[in-house]
Protein backbone atom coordinates (compact mmCIF):
# COMPACT_ATOMS: atom_id res chain seq x y z
CA UNK A 1 0.00 0.00 0.00
CA UNK A 2 2.44 2.18 0.55
CA UNK A 3 4.61 1.63 -3.11
CA UNK A 4 1.25 2.58 -3.87
CA UNK A 5 0.84 5.76 -2.42
CA UNK A 6 4.86 7.22 -3.26
CA UNK A 7 3.54 5.91 -7.31
CA UNK A 8 0.13 7.72 -6.90
CA UNK A 9 2.17 11.26 -5.52
CA UNK A 10 4.94 10.43 -8.26
CA UNK A 11 2.49 10.43 -10.62
CA UNK A 12 0.64 13.38 -9.35
CA UNK A 13 3.96 15.20 -9.20
CA UNK A 14 5.01 14.65 -13.30
CA UNK A 15 2.16 16.79 -14.52
CA UNK A 16 2.84 19.20 -12.49
CA UNK A 17 6.89 19.61 -13.67
CA UNK A 18 6.29 19.45 -17.03
CA UNK A 19 3.95 22.02 -16.78
CA UNK A 20 5.79 24.33 -14.55
CA UNK A 21 8.65 24.02 -17.38
CA UNK A 22 6.52 24.74 -20.03
CA UNK A 23 5.56 28.08 -18.20
CA UNK A 24 9.23 28.90 -17.58
CA UNK A 25 10.00 28.36 -21.19
CA UNK A 26 7.13 30.59 -21.98
CA UNK A 27 8.46 33.28 -19.77
CA UNK A 28 11.43 32.96 -21.76
CA UNK A 29 9.82 33.16 -25.00
CA UNK A 30 8.07 36.62 -23.74
CA UNK A 31 11.83 37.99 -22.18
CA UNK A 32 13.62 36.90 -25.67
CA UNK A 33 11.08 39.11 -27.29
CA UNK A 34 11.28 41.61 -25.25
CA UNK A 35 15.10 42.06 -25.31
CA UNK A 36 14.73 41.72 -29.12
CA UNK A 37 12.74 45.03 -28.96
CA UNK A 38 15.54 46.41 -26.35
CA UNK A 39 13.05 46.35 -23.70
CA UNK A 40 15.51 44.86 -21.32
CA UNK A 41 14.30 45.76 -17.51
CA UNK A 42 11.07 44.13 -18.72
CA UNK A 43 12.84 41.02 -20.24
CA UNK A 44 14.41 40.68 -17.12
CA UNK A 45 11.32 40.06 -15.36
CA UNK A 46 10.41 37.07 -16.95
CA UNK A 47 13.63 35.63 -16.94
CA UNK A 48 13.58 36.35 -13.36
CA UNK A 49 10.24 33.81 -13.11
CA UNK A 50 11.77 31.65 -15.45
CA UNK A 51 14.33 31.03 -13.37
CA UNK A 52 12.33 30.24 -10.08
CA UNK A 53 10.64 27.65 -11.55
CA UNK A 54 13.71 26.17 -13.19
CA UNK A 55 16.96 27.41 -11.75
CA UNK A 56 18.83 23.86 -13.43
CA UNK A 57 18.73 25.39 -16.73
CA UNK A 58 22.07 26.92 -18.04
CA UNK A 59 20.75 28.85 -21.02
CA UNK A 60 18.20 30.86 -18.78
CA UNK A 61 21.43 31.97 -16.67
CA UNK A 62 23.01 33.23 -19.66
CA UNK A 63 19.99 34.80 -21.64
CA UNK A 64 19.49 36.51 -18.45
CA UNK A 65 23.21 37.62 -18.29
CA UNK A 66 22.84 39.22 -21.84
CA UNK A 67 20.34 41.48 -20.78
CA UNK A 68 21.47 42.44 -17.42
CA UNK A 69 24.41 43.66 -19.20
CA UNK A 70 22.54 45.67 -21.97
CA UNK A 71 21.63 47.03 -18.49
CA UNK A 72 25.36 47.54 -17.54
CA UNK A 73 24.60 45.27 -14.47
CA UNK A 74 28.10 43.75 -15.27
CA UNK A 75 28.54 42.56 -11.81
CA UNK A 76 24.93 41.00 -12.17
CA UNK A 77 26.20 39.64 -15.61
CA UNK A 78 29.15 37.69 -14.48
CA UNK A 79 27.21 36.15 -11.57
CA UNK A 80 24.78 34.86 -13.99
CA UNK A 81 27.43 33.50 -16.51
CA UNK A 82 29.26 31.88 -13.53
CA UNK A 83 25.37 30.22 -12.58
CA UNK A 84 25.65 28.90 -16.03
CA UNK A 85 29.08 27.53 -15.97
CA UNK A 86 28.36 25.90 -12.67
CA UNK A 87 25.54 24.21 -14.54
CA UNK A 88 27.18 23.47 -17.52
CA UNK A 89 31.07 23.78 -16.75
CA UNK A 90 31.94 23.20 -20.49
CA UNK A 91 29.93 26.18 -21.71
CA UNK A 92 32.36 28.00 -23.88
CA UNK A 93 30.03 30.56 -25.11
CA UNK A 94 29.34 31.40 -21.00
CA UNK A 95 33.20 31.48 -20.87
CA UNK A 96 33.72 33.93 -23.72
CA UNK A 97 30.78 36.34 -22.32
CA UNK A 98 32.02 36.34 -19.01
CA UNK A 99 35.37 37.37 -20.27
CA UNK A 100 33.78 39.91 -22.73
CA UNK A 101 32.00 41.68 -19.85
CA UNK A 102 35.44 41.72 -17.47
CA UNK A 103 37.18 43.04 -20.84
CA UNK A 104 34.54 45.70 -20.33
CA UNK A 105 35.44 46.26 -16.67
CA UNK A 106 39.41 46.58 -17.57
CA UNK A 107 39.97 43.60 -16.31
CA UNK A 108 41.97 42.07 -18.99
CA UNK A 109 43.90 39.44 -17.04
CA UNK A 110 40.37 37.56 -15.65
CA UNK A 111 39.08 38.01 -19.34
CA UNK A 112 42.21 36.56 -20.79
CA UNK A 113 41.55 33.63 -18.35
CA UNK A 114 37.93 33.27 -19.12
CA UNK A 115 39.22 33.44 -22.96
CA UNK A 116 41.82 30.90 -22.34
CA UNK A 117 39.01 28.49 -21.04
CA UNK A 118 36.65 29.00 -24.28
CA UNK A 119 39.43 27.95 -26.05
CA UNK A 120 40.13 24.89 -24.21
CA UNK A 121 37.04 23.73 -24.65
CA UNK A 122 36.50 24.84 -28.32
CA UNK A 123 39.70 25.69 -30.06
CA UNK A 124 38.13 26.37 -33.00
CA UNK A 125 36.25 29.56 -31.23
CA UNK A 126 37.37 32.11 -33.68
CA UNK A 127 35.80 35.36 -31.72
CA UNK A 128 37.95 34.11 -28.64
CA UNK A 129 40.94 34.49 -30.42
CA UNK A 130 40.23 37.89 -31.19
CA UNK A 131 39.04 39.11 -28.10
CA UNK A 132 41.51 37.70 -26.24
CA UNK A 133 44.14 39.50 -28.81
CA UNK A 134 42.59 43.00 -27.78
CA UNK A 135 42.65 42.21 -24.06
CA UNK A 136 46.51 41.37 -24.58
CA UNK A 137 47.05 44.12 -26.74
CA UNK A 138 45.28 46.12 -23.98
CA UNK A 139 48.13 45.07 -21.42
CA UNK A 140 50.95 45.87 -23.84
CA UNK A 141 51.49 42.05 -24.99
CA UNK A 142 51.78 42.65 -28.44
CA UNK A 143 53.38 39.38 -29.56
CA UNK A 144 50.64 37.27 -27.71
CA UNK A 145 48.32 40.11 -29.61
CA UNK A 146 50.03 39.38 -32.84
CA UNK A 147 49.55 35.55 -32.39
CA UNK A 148 46.17 35.20 -31.66
CA UNK A 149 45.08 37.50 -34.24
CA UNK A 150 47.39 35.24 -36.54
CA UNK A 151 45.05 32.24 -35.24
CA UNK A 152 41.81 34.65 -35.94
CA UNK A 153 42.73 35.58 -39.73
CA UNK A 154 43.78 31.58 -40.83
CA UNK A 155 40.19 30.78 -39.62
CA UNK A 156 38.33 33.79 -41.11
CA UNK A 157 40.07 36.75 -42.71
CA UNK A 158 38.59 40.02 -41.69
CA UNK A 159 39.21 43.67 -41.94
CA UNK A 160 39.38 44.75 -38.00
CA UNK A 161 41.52 41.41 -37.53
CA UNK A 162 43.73 43.06 -39.69
CA UNK A 163 43.47 46.40 -38.79
CA UNK A 164 44.03 45.23 -34.92
CA UNK A 165 46.83 43.24 -35.88
CA UNK A 166 48.60 46.07 -38.01
CA UNK A 167 48.66 47.89 -34.34
CA UNK A 168 50.08 45.61 -32.89
CA UNK A 169 52.67 45.41 -35.06
CA UNK A 170 53.18 48.81 -35.04
CA UNK A 171 53.51 48.67 -31.37
CA UNK A 172 56.09 46.27 -31.48
CA UNK A 173 58.14 48.53 -34.36
CA UNK A 174 57.33 45.85 -36.92
CA UNK A 175 56.37 48.86 -39.35
CA UNK A 176 56.56 46.83 -42.79
CA UNK A 177 54.33 44.05 -41.35
CA UNK A 178 52.63 46.44 -39.75
CA UNK A 179 51.83 48.36 -43.41
CA UNK A 180 51.06 44.54 -44.83
CA UNK A 181 48.32 44.46 -42.51
CA UNK A 182 46.71 47.60 -43.34
CA UNK A 183 47.22 46.31 -47.41
CA UNK A 184 45.31 43.54 -46.87
CA UNK A 185 42.27 45.13 -44.94
CA UNK A 186 42.21 48.18 -47.19
CA UNK A 187 41.60 45.01 -49.68
CA UNK A 188 38.85 43.64 -47.55
CA UNK A 189 37.33 46.74 -46.66
CA UNK A 190 38.75 50.72 -48.35
CA UNK A 191 36.41 52.79 -47.49
CA UNK A 192 37.09 53.45 -43.80
CA UNK A 193 39.30 55.99 -43.00
CA UNK A 194 41.25 54.81 -39.59
CA UNK A 195 43.16 52.35 -41.51
CA UNK A 196 44.57 54.61 -43.74
CA UNK A 197 45.33 57.45 -41.35
CA UNK A 198 46.95 54.61 -39.39
CA UNK A 199 48.95 53.23 -42.28
CA UNK A 200 50.28 57.11 -42.81
CA UNK A 201 52.07 56.89 -39.37
CA UNK A 202 53.67 53.30 -40.40
CA UNK A 203 54.68 55.12 -43.93
CA UNK A 204 56.41 58.00 -41.54
CA UNK A 205 58.01 54.97 -39.52
CA UNK A 206 59.84 53.90 -42.54
CA UNK A 207 60.37 57.03 -43.97
CA UNK A 208 58.05 57.18 -46.49
CA UNK A 209 56.90 60.65 -46.15
CA UNK A 210 55.31 60.88 -49.59
CA UNK A 211 53.20 57.85 -48.98
CA UNK A 212 51.82 59.41 -45.61
CA UNK A 213 50.68 61.98 -46.92
CA UNK A 214 48.71 60.52 -49.48
CA UNK A 215 47.32 58.07 -47.32
CA UNK A 216 46.14 61.19 -45.18
CA UNK A 217 44.83 62.95 -47.44
CA UNK A 218 42.87 59.83 -48.89
CA UNK A 219 41.49 59.55 -45.05
CA UNK A 220 40.78 63.45 -45.48
CA UNK A 221 38.40 62.30 -48.09
CA UNK A 222 36.64 59.72 -46.23
CA UNK A 223 36.18 62.24 -42.83
CA UNK A 224 36.60 65.64 -44.02
CA UNK A 225 38.29 68.43 -42.05
CA UNK A 226 39.31 65.73 -38.89
CA UNK A 227 41.82 67.55 -36.83
CA UNK A 228 43.62 64.23 -35.67
CA UNK A 229 43.97 63.24 -39.55
CA UNK A 230 45.00 67.10 -40.43
CA UNK A 231 48.17 66.70 -37.55
CA UNK A 232 49.39 63.54 -39.02
CA UNK A 233 49.54 64.98 -42.77
CA UNK A 234 51.22 68.21 -40.73
CA UNK A 235 53.50 65.67 -38.74
CA UNK A 236 54.70 64.17 -41.96
CA UNK A 237 55.45 67.42 -43.50
CA UNK A 238 57.55 68.74 -40.70
CA UNK A 239 59.36 65.24 -40.85
CA UNK A 240 60.53 65.91 -44.27
CA UNK A 241 61.35 69.46 -43.28
CA UNK A 242 58.38 71.17 -45.79
CA UNK A 243 57.82 73.53 -42.73
CA UNK A 244 55.67 75.86 -45.51
CA UNK A 245 52.92 73.22 -45.89
CA UNK A 246 53.60 71.93 -42.44
CA UNK A 247 52.86 75.48 -40.62
CA UNK A 248 49.37 76.10 -43.27
CA UNK A 249 48.36 72.81 -41.61
CA UNK A 250 48.92 73.52 -38.14
CA UNK A 251 47.48 76.66 -38.31
CA UNK A 252 44.21 75.27 -39.45
CA UNK A 253 44.54 72.45 -36.97
CA UNK A 254 44.42 75.08 -34.18
CA UNK A 255 41.45 76.60 -35.93
CA UNK A 256 39.44 74.35 -35.91
CA UNK A 257 40.21 72.94 -31.96
CA UNK A 258 42.09 75.21 -29.94
CA UNK A 259 42.05 72.71 -26.95
CA UNK A 260 44.25 70.06 -28.81
CA UNK A 261 47.99 69.98 -27.44
CA UNK A 262 49.36 68.10 -30.11
CA UNK A 263 49.88 70.53 -33.15
CA UNK A 264 51.52 72.92 -30.53
CA UNK A 265 54.05 70.60 -29.94
CA UNK A 266 54.58 69.80 -33.75
CA UNK A 267 54.52 73.51 -34.28
CA UNK A 268 57.07 73.67 -31.73
CA UNK A 269 59.43 71.38 -33.81
CA UNK A 270 59.24 73.25 -36.90
CA UNK A 271 59.80 76.39 -34.79
CA UNK A 272 62.75 74.63 -33.24
CA UNK A 273 64.19 73.85 -36.68
CA UNK A 274 63.76 77.47 -38.03
CA UNK A 275 65.74 78.70 -34.87
CA UNK A 276 62.33 80.38 -33.48
CA UNK A 277 63.45 79.82 -30.29
CA UNK A 278 60.96 82.20 -28.56
CA UNK A 279 57.96 81.09 -30.26
CA UNK A 280 58.56 77.26 -29.99
CA UNK A 281 58.84 77.88 -26.30
CA UNK A 282 55.26 79.67 -26.43
CA UNK A 283 53.70 76.70 -28.16
CA UNK A 284 55.17 74.49 -26.02
CA UNK A 285 54.09 76.27 -22.74
CA UNK A 286 50.69 75.80 -24.81
CA UNK A 287 50.83 71.99 -25.34
CA UNK A 288 51.68 71.09 -21.22
CA UNK A 289 48.95 73.89 -20.50
CA UNK A 290 46.29 71.50 -22.41
CA UNK A 291 48.22 68.48 -21.77
CA UNK A 292 49.59 68.50 -18.48
CA UNK A 293 50.87 64.83 -19.07
CA UNK A 294 52.69 65.85 -21.89
CA UNK A 295 56.49 64.35 -20.92
CA UNK A 296 57.38 64.94 -24.91
CA UNK A 297 56.51 68.68 -24.39
CA UNK A 298 57.98 69.01 -21.32
CA UNK A 299 61.48 67.61 -22.60
CA UNK A 300 61.46 69.57 -25.74
CA UNK A 301 60.71 72.98 -23.38
CA UNK A 302 63.60 72.34 -21.60
CA UNK A 303 65.81 71.67 -24.72
CA UNK A 304 63.86 75.76 -25.52
CA UNK A 305 64.89 77.09 -22.24
CA UNK A 306 68.42 75.74 -22.91
CA UNK A 307 68.87 77.32 -25.73
CA UNK A 308 67.39 80.67 -24.24
CA UNK A 309 69.64 80.49 -21.40
CA UNK A 310 67.41 79.30 -18.30
CA UNK A 311 69.37 76.72 -17.30
CA UNK A 312 67.61 76.06 -14.01
CA UNK A 313 63.81 76.20 -15.99
CA UNK A 314 65.37 73.06 -18.46
CA UNK A 315 66.07 71.15 -15.08
CA UNK A 316 62.82 71.69 -13.76
CA UNK A 317 61.27 70.81 -17.07
CA UNK A 318 63.65 67.35 -17.50
CA UNK A 319 62.93 66.53 -14.14
CA UNK A 320 58.85 66.88 -15.08
CA UNK A 321 59.30 64.49 -18.33
CA UNK A 322 61.24 61.88 -16.05
CA UNK A 323 58.34 62.23 -13.77
CA UNK A 324 55.99 61.51 -15.88
CA UNK A 325 57.99 58.53 -18.00
CA UNK A 326 60.73 57.15 -16.19
CA UNK A 327 61.96 55.38 -18.85
CA UNK A 328 62.00 58.12 -21.06
CA UNK A 329 65.65 58.27 -22.52
CA UNK A 330 66.01 61.31 -24.25
CA UNK A 331 65.19 63.36 -21.01
CA UNK A 332 68.03 61.78 -19.01
CA UNK A 333 70.35 62.48 -22.01
CA UNK A 334 69.61 65.95 -22.00
CA UNK A 335 69.12 66.47 -18.21
CA UNK A 336 73.13 65.11 -18.37
CA UNK A 337 73.72 67.51 -21.06
CA UNK A 338 72.05 70.70 -18.91
CA UNK A 339 74.14 69.52 -15.72
CA UNK A 340 77.91 69.76 -17.40
CA UNK A 341 76.38 73.49 -17.57
CA UNK A 342 76.54 73.85 -13.92
CA UNK A 343 79.60 71.44 -13.23
CA UNK A 344 77.44 68.83 -11.85
CA UNK A 345 80.31 66.05 -13.63
CA UNK A 346 78.32 63.25 -11.10
CA UNK A 347 74.94 64.04 -11.69
CA UNK A 348 75.90 64.56 -15.40
CA UNK A 349 77.54 61.09 -15.54
CA UNK A 350 74.72 59.50 -14.07
CA UNK A 351 72.33 60.60 -16.58
CA UNK A 352 73.97 59.71 -19.00
CA UNK A 353 74.46 56.07 -17.48
CA UNK A 354 70.46 55.74 -17.37
CA UNK A 355 70.11 57.12 -20.65
CA UNK A 356 72.52 54.55 -21.86
CA UNK A 357 70.49 51.82 -20.19
CA UNK A 358 67.41 52.45 -21.98
CA UNK A 359 69.29 52.75 -25.77
CA UNK A 360 70.35 56.42 -25.72
CA UNK A 361 72.98 55.86 -28.14
CA UNK A 362 74.71 59.33 -28.05
CA UNK A 363 74.97 58.67 -24.49
CA UNK A 364 77.22 56.11 -24.86
CA UNK A 365 79.40 58.37 -26.75
CA UNK A 366 79.41 61.39 -24.35
CA UNK A 367 80.09 58.80 -21.72
CA UNK A 368 83.87 57.87 -23.21
CA UNK A 369 84.24 61.59 -23.63
CA UNK A 370 82.95 62.89 -20.44
CA UNK A 371 82.58 60.70 -17.69
CA UNK A 372 85.84 58.47 -18.26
Amino acid sequence: MRYFYLLLIAACLLPFSAQSQRTAENYMKKGNAKSIAGMYKEALEDYNKAIELNSEEPGYFYTRAGAKSELEDYAGAIKDYSSAIELKPDYYEAFFQRGYVKDILGDYEGAIKDYDKALKINPDYLQAYHNRATAKDKLGDFSGAVEDYSRAILAKPDYYTYLNRGKSQYELKNYTASIQDYDRAIDVNANDYEVYYLRGYAKIAVKDYTGAIKDFEKALELKPEDAKILHGKAWAEVTMNDFKAAFHDLNYILELRWDYADPYYSRAIARNELEDYSLALADLNRAVELNPNFYEAYNLRGEMKGKLNDNKGELLDYNKAIELKPDYAPAYYNRGISKTKTADREGACADFEKAMKLGNAKAEEIIKQYCK
